[in-house]
C-alpha cells in the first residue's frame, strides 16, 4: 500500500507539474498574442508619423513659400567673368566657351566640387544614374566616389594640374590653370578637344566622356540666345511668411550678375571636315568636296548699367562691386550691388540691366515664390575677427583636418565661425546659457561627443574653436562635399534621400526647409552661405 501510495503520489506531482507548465506556456503564449499585436500597432505608427513627416518635409520644400530662386543656372558663372575674359584672351579660349565649361563643372562655385561615382556594378556614369533607389526610396546606397573635379573648372586630383600645396578652390589659381590646359586642347577642332580635356584633366581615369562636347556646345548655344540676369539679397528669408525679415522697410543689399552676347560672331571648327566625291555637274569628274562642320559663337560680356525699380515707380542705381564703389564686393567676381527696401509700400518691384551693345533684360522681384532653390547667400567678411582668430583657425585645421584639403578646411572654418557667431566668443544662441555658444556655436550634447571635449572647452575660444573644427572634419569625412558639410553643421544630419556624391542642385531640394529651434534660414540657404562665404575668407584670410 505504502509503494502504491507512494506511486500514486508520484503521478499526481507529475499531473501537477504538467499542468504547471502548461499553465505557463499558455500565459506566455497569450501574452505574445496580446502584446505583439499592439507592438507591431505601435511600430506602424510611429513609421507612419516618420513617413508622413519626411513627406510633409519633402512637400514644404516644393510648396511652402521658400526663398526667391531668381539667380538663374546660367547666371551664376557671370560673377568670374573680368579673370575668365582676361586670362582666355591669353590661353585663345572663347570666353563663352570658359563660361559653359564653368557651368557644366561647378554651376559657377568655387567650391561647386563634381563628383564621379560608381554602383560597384558599373562606373562611368553620373552620380544620379549610378544611385538606383529601388520601391520607395529602399535600395542601393552602395554608391562609391571615383573621383572629384574641384573648382570652377572641375580639375581632378588625378590630373597632374594641382601642385603639391595649392588649394584647388583658388579662384585665380583655378581659372588661370583650367583655362591653360583647355587652351592647349582647343587647337583642333572642339569636339575632340572637349572631350579629351574633360577625360585627361576633370574625370577618373577610364571615365566614359562620350555627350560632354555636346554638353558644352549646348550652353554656348544657350549663353548665345539672350542675356541671362539673376540677383540675389543678403537680407534674411522667413519660411513661415514666405517674405524677407524687413519689418522697419529700411533698404537692404541686392546683388546682380549677368551675361549678354557682345562680341562680334565667331566661329571654330567642331569637328573634322567631311570629304565626299562629287561628280562636277559641268565636266562630270568625279572631285573632292570638303564640308566643314563650324560652330558660330559670340563673346559675351556683363552689363554696364544695373538699376532696380520700385513699387513707387522710382529708379534705385546699382553700382558695380569693385575698390571704392562701397558695394560690399568679394574679390575676382563682377558684382552689382544696390541697397534697397524689400518690403513696404516701395519695395524693390524689378531689376533692369542694359549691356554696350543695347541689349537689355528685366526680371520681376518676387514678393514670395512657391518654387524650390533657395537664395544664393554672401555673407561678408569681417576682416578684423577674421584677422584676430586666423592663427587659432589655422591651429583648430592642422589639428582636427588630417585628411583634408587644408586650405579649403581653413576657409570652412573660417567661414562657419563668423556665420554663426561673427567672431565674437562669448554668444549664446538666442541668448541660451544652456544652449549653444562661442566662436562655432557648439552645443553641451554635441560637445561631449567630439574628441576634443573636457568640461569648460567649449568656453575657452580657441578649444570652442578645435570643437568646431573636429565636427566639421567628422562631417566632411561622411559627406564628402563642402555645401553637405555646412548642412548637417546646421542641422545635424543628411536628409533622408541623399546619398555621397549626389550633386548640390539635386540635394538642394531636399534641404529647402527651416529647421525647428527658432531659426529663420533654410538648411540650403545656410550651406550655400557659409560656401560661398569660404570664398571669402580664401581671398581675404591672412597670408603666411
Amino acid at each position: 500500500m505504502a509503494e502504491e501510495r507512494t506511486l500514486d503520489q508520484r503521478l499526481l506531482e507529475a499531473a501537477e507539474r504538467e499542468g504547471g507548465k502548461r499553465l505557463i506556456y499558455w500565459l506566455i503564449g497569450g501574452g505574445i498574442g496580446v502584446v505583439a499585436p499592439i507592438l507591431l500597432i505601435i511600430i506602424a505608427v510611429v513609421a507612419g508619423l516618420s513617413l508622413l513627416a519626411g513627406i510633409g518635409q519633402w512637400a514644404a520644400g516644393f510648396f511652402g513659400p521658400s526663398p526667391p530662386a531668381i539667380a538663374t543656372p546660367m547666371s551664376r558663372p557671370a560673377e568670374w567673368l573680368s579673370v575668365i575674359a582676361q586670362d582666355g584672351a591669353r590661353d585663345g579660349v572663347p570666353n563663352v566657351v570658359a563660361l559653359a565649361v564653368v557651368q557644366a563643372a561647378s554651376d559657377g562655385e568655387a567650391y561647386g566640387d563634381r563628383y564621379y561615382c560608381s554602383n560597384q556594378r558599373s562606373a562611368g556614369e553620373p552620380c544620379s544614374q549610378a544611385y538606383h533607389p529601388g520601391v520607395l526610396g529602399i535600395g542601393s546606397h552602395n554608391v562609391r566616389t571615383l573621383g572629384i573635379g574641384y573648382g570652377l573648372f572641375g580639375l581632378g586630383s588625378q590630373s597632374g594640374l594641382i601642385p603639391k600645396g595649392q588649394s584647388p578652390h583658388a579662384v585665380a589659381w583655378n581659372v588661370a590653370t583650367g583655362l591653360r590646359a583647355l587652351g592647349q586642347y582647343l587647337t583642333g577642332d572642339w569636339k575632340s578637344g572637349l572631350t579629351a580635356f574633360h577625360a585627361a584633366d576633370q574625370a577618373p581615369p577610364g571615365w566614359q566622356s562620350a555627350g560632354y562636347a555636346d554638353q558644352i556646345k549646348g550652353l554656348i548655344q544657350s549663353y548665345d540666345a539672350g542675356p541671362h540676369l539673376g540677383a540675389w539679397a543678403l537680407a534674411p528669408w522667413s519660411h513661415k511668411t514666405g517674405q524677407f525679415q524687413d519689418p522697419g522697410h529700411q533698404p537692404e543689399w541686392v546683388f546682380v550678375v549677368g551675361t549678354a552676347p557682345t562680341g562680334a560672331t565667331g566661329s571654330h571648327p567642331w569637328k573634322p571636315p567631311t570629304v565626299k566625291l562629287v561628280k562636277n555637274p559641268k565636266t562630270g569628274k568625279m572631285q573632292r568636296h570638303v564640308i566643314r562642320h563650324l560652330l558660330p559663337y559670340q563673346n559675351v560680356g556683363s552689363p554696364d548699367q544695373v538699376w532696380g525699380t520700385l513699387k513707387s515707380g522710382k529708379n534705385v542705381g546699382f553700382r558695380l562691386g569693385i575698390k571704392g564703389s562701397g558695394v560690399p564686393r568679394w574679390p575676382g567676381a563682377l558684382v552689382w550691388g544696390g541697397k534697397v527696401p524689400l518690403t513696404g509700400p516701395d519695395a524693390l518691384k524689378s531689376i533692369t540691366a542694359r549691356w554696350t551693345n543695347g541689349a537689355i533684360d528685366t526680371i520681376p522681384w518676387p514678393e514670395a515664390v512657391g518654387s524650390s532653390g533657395g537664395t544664393t547667400w554672401h555673407l561678408l567678411t569681417n576682416p578684423q575677427a577674421l584677422k584676430k582668430w586666423w592663427p587659432d583657425i589655422q591651429q583648430a585645421a592642422r589639428q582636427a583636418g588630417s585628411g583634408i584639403p587644408r586650405t579649403a578646411f581653413e576657409d570652412a572654418i573660417g567661414a562657419t565661425m563668423l556665420h554663426e557667431s561673427g567672431g565674437n566668443p562669448g554668444v549664446y544662441a538666442n541668448g541660451n546659457p544652456n544652449g549653444a555658444y562661442g566662436l562655432m556655436q557648439i552645443e553641451p550634447g554635441t560637445a561631449r561627443g567630439l574628441p576634443g571635449y573636457y568640461p569648460g572647452a567649449r568656453h575657452n575660444p580657441q578649444e570652442n574653436l578645435i570643437l568646431g573644427a573636429e565636427l566639421l572634419a567628422e562631417l566632411y569625412r561622411e559627406t564628402g562635399s563642402w555645401h553637405m558639410m555646412a548642412a548637417t553643421y546646421y542641422v545635424g544630419s543628411p536628409p533622408s534621400g541623399w546619398y555621397r556624391g549626389m550633386p548640390w542642385s539635386a540635394a538642394q531640394r531636399l534641404l529647402d526647409y527651416v529647421p525647428a529651434g527658432g531659426n529663420v534660414q533654410t538648411v540650403a540657404g545656410y550651406a550655400d552661405q557659409t560656401v560661398a562665404e569660404m570664398t571669402v575668407v580664401a581671398q581675404e584670410a591672412p597670408k603666411g
